[in-house]
């Protein structure tokens, strides 16, 4: 073979088959960074949904434990003679508890607190806001003839969190009858 018929077989890649390669493989591994970037961000905010969902969770089971143990306050000095539970606006409670001391659960500054013995401590991280406490009350006085049965709902989110706030709901009754005194 000689080098002129060489030269006739052997053909070489034109600059427009070089673009049309760069191109699909721009558009191929931008879609690959586009999916693992979504992947990234779907992760966090299941991350922080969990971490949410386990701070709610004690939170939850600290507040229904206590009022589940909750006891009329027969004598009056800490909601009212007679009576279970007392709301104060719809995301505060206050009852008397199991050691006949006076406790309170409610949102102040976008954090869920409990209030016993004069001292106020957070239940819920820092690094959580809730953006709304609702109580709801049946049965809480003696004249009504109903078991005392607290219901409540807390939405909450991680701070600065682009993941969608989580709401918590569900009811207590308390575990002492209320029969009358």
């Amino acid at each position: 073979m000689t080098l002129k018929n060489l030269k006739k077989n052997c053909k070489g890649i034109t600059l427009i088959e070089i673009l049309i390669a760069i191109s699909i493989f721009s558009v191929i591994v931008t879609g690959a960074i586009n999916l693992f970037s979504s992947l990234i961000k779907s992760q966090k905010d299941l991350l922080d949904r969990a971490y949410v969902l386990n701070a709610l969770s004690y939170t939850t089971e600290y507040m229904a434990k206590a009022i589940r143990m909750a006891q009329k306050d027969i004598i009056g000095n800490c909601i009212g003679s007679g009576n279970n539970f007392v709301l104060q606006g719809n995301s505060s409670i206050k009852f008397l508890n199991n050691n006949n001391e006076c406790q309170e659960f409610f949102l102040e500054n976008n954090a869920f607190k409990v209030r016993k013995l004069g001292i106020t401590q957070n239940l819920t991280p820092l690094n959580i806001t809730v953006e709304s406490l609702n109580f709801v009350l049946s049965g809480e006085s003696q004249s009504d003839n109903l078991q005392p049965k607290v219901s409540f709902s807390l939405k909450a989110k991680v701070l600065n969190s682009k993941a969608p706030s989580l709401i918590i709901q569900t009811t207590i009754s308390q575990r002492m009858l209320d029969v009358f005194y």
